[in-house]
């Protein structure tokens, strides 16, 4: 299988998608390959976030300052789509 292709097709659809997301709580978004973090000045800010996550149907474990996704590379673009609205969602709550 090629998975360096699977790994850029996740890429280009999570920055499609955080495209432009910013909030006053967040240090800084990045992206790469497989993997994005969001990463917030204060730690507190992520509290609640893993049973907010969840109950939205998405497992994810913040760490630290640190919300993040390190999705597999099988992801279908609709469930990719669903853990990224799920992080940014947390922000628009």
């Amino acid at each position: 299988e090629n998975y360096l292709e699977k790994i850029r097709r996740i890429e280009a659809i999570t920055k499609r998608e955080m495209k432009d997301f910013t909030d006053p709580r967040i240090k800084e978004v990045r992206i790469m390959g497989g993997c994005v973090c969001i990463e917030v000045k204060d730690s507190e800010t992520l509290d609640g976030y893993q049973e907010f996550a969840c109950q939205k149907g998405v497992f994810s474990r913040p760490f630290l300052n640190y919300m993040y996704a390190m999705v597999p590379y099988i992801i279908e673009e609709e469930q990719l789509i669903q853990v990224l609205d799920t992080m940014k969602a947390w922000f628009l709550r």
